[in-house]
C-alpha cells in the first residue's frame, strides 16, 4: 500500500487529532491522502527520507566492512557493539603491524594484517 506525505492547506481531523493549514502530516495512507488533495485542503510534498534508516544503513555498511557477522540482519545497538569489537581488534593488529615493520598497515583491512603478520613472524 502507497503512503504518502502531505503539506495541509486548511483545517483536517487526521488520525483524532485537528491538523492545521501548513502542518505537515507523513506517511499518510494513500486513499486518504488523495480524500485530502481532493477535498482541496492538502497537497502532497516530497517524503523525506527517514533519518534512522540512513543511519542504521551506513552501520550496516561499517559493519560489513570490518566484517561483523550477520550485519545485514543486526539492529542499532548489536552494530554498534559489533562495530566497536572489530575496531579494537583491526587497532590491535596495526599496532602489532607497524612495530614488525609491515608498510601501510593503517591502510589495510584485519583480514589482510593477520595474513602480514603472520607471515612476519615466521620469518
Amino acid at each position: 500500500m502507497k503512503r504518502v506525505d502531505l503539506q495541509l492547506t486548511g483545517v483536517v481531523k487526521y488520525d483524532g487529532d485537528w491538523k492545521q493549514p501548513n502542518d505537515i502530516i507523513r506517511n499518510v495512507n494513500d486513499s486518504v491522502g488523495k480524500s485530502i488533495i481532493d477535498a482541496g485542503v492538502g497537497k502532497e510534498i516530497e517524503a523525506l527520507q527517514d533519518d534512522s534508516d540512513t543511519e542504521l544503513q551506513v552501520l550496516r555498511e561499517r559493519a560489513k566492512e570490518l566484517g561483523v557477522p550477520n550485519a545485514g540482519r543486526l539492529g542499532e545497538a548489536k552494530l554498534k557493539e559489533g562495530i566497536a569489537e572489530k575496531e579494537a581488534e583491526l587497532k590491535e593488529l596495526q599496532e602489532k603491524a607497524f612495530e614488525l615493520g609491515i608498510e601501510d598497515a593503517y591502510e589495510k583491512d584485519a583480514v589482510t594484517l593477520a595474513k602480514e603478520i603472520e607471515a612476519a613472524e615466521k620469518k
